[in-house]
């Protein structure tokens, strides 16, 4: 690209712009792309955290629980858990639903109250919590599920639900089994054997794509200014001679 300068009237002189060479509009293209992606991974978690919590509505949650427990965990009223779920935890059609082919695992729950359950997190519309129930045959052992429940329409319902131990039955060999003793390498019941589980070091990970894209952000601002500050130089010494 030209741009023509005037001098004193006599002679007309052109100032030469290049335009930007490939690998920096490719770095450019790439640092937006990066900044793009961390805003979207970024921003919902900052909104969240942003949320005051607050105490979870306890009455509301029982009794939430001592219906969904029986009709979807158990399975004794499917059409009535229906009405009781929503999300993640409803991921099938209302007919499947109905045959049996639901996301919730199924569970022989002891009791018919279910308030021993414990928050991690309480929002306005959303708590999360973990909850330990017992079975009623010796069968089986008791299971920890996690749980999300959603204030939807006024409503209260389950949204997220899945094991995240299983425990020996009474008079068994003492085991706990959780999501990681299912992935590659869970040949054994003994946590302390299991392999194939995440090193600490990929948790560092994300700090250093963040940290890599800092760095190339800085880079390109900074070659975008010594281009500029060449150009007018440029300028200044054809307008000068």
């Amino acid at each position: 690209m030209t741009a023509t300068t005037i001098g004193d009237g006599a002679h007309v002189r052109k100032a030469n712009f290049r335009e930007p060479s490939r690998p920096v509009l490719v770095l450019a293209r790439v640092a937006r792309l990066c900044a793009v992606l961390v805003l979207a991974l970024v921003l919902p978690q900052a909104a969240l955290g942003a949320q005051r919590q607050v105490p979870p509505d306890r009455p509301a949650i029982n009794a939430l629980l001592d219906k969904f427990v029986p009709d979807v965990v158990e399975g004794k009223n499917l059409a009535e858990g229906w009405n009781l779920t929503a999300s993640y935890a409803r991921a099938v059609s209302h007919r499947d639903w109905l045959r049996g082919n639901t996301p919730i695992q199924r569970y022989p729950a002891k009791g018919t109250t279910f308030h021993g359950w414990r928050a991690s997190y309480s929002y306005p519309t959303l708590v999360g919590f973990d909850i330990l129930l017992q079975p009623r045959t010796k069968k089986v052992g008791p299971w920890s599920f996690r749980a999300e429940a959603r204030k939807i329409d006024g409503s209260w319902r389950i949204t997220t639900w899945y094991v995240v131990a299983q425990f020996a039955p009474a008079g068994k060999r003492a085991a706990v089994l959780g999501p990681n003793d299912f992935g590659p390498g869970s040949g054994s019941n003994n946590l302390a054997d299991v392999k194939g589980r995440v090193p600490s070091w990929v948790l560092i990970l994300p700090l250093v794509a963040i940290g890599i894209l800092l760095l190339l952000l800085s880079a390109f601002g900074g070659l975008r200014y010594l281009r500029r500050r060449s150009r007018i130089r440029a300028i200044e010494r054809d307008l000068a001679a």
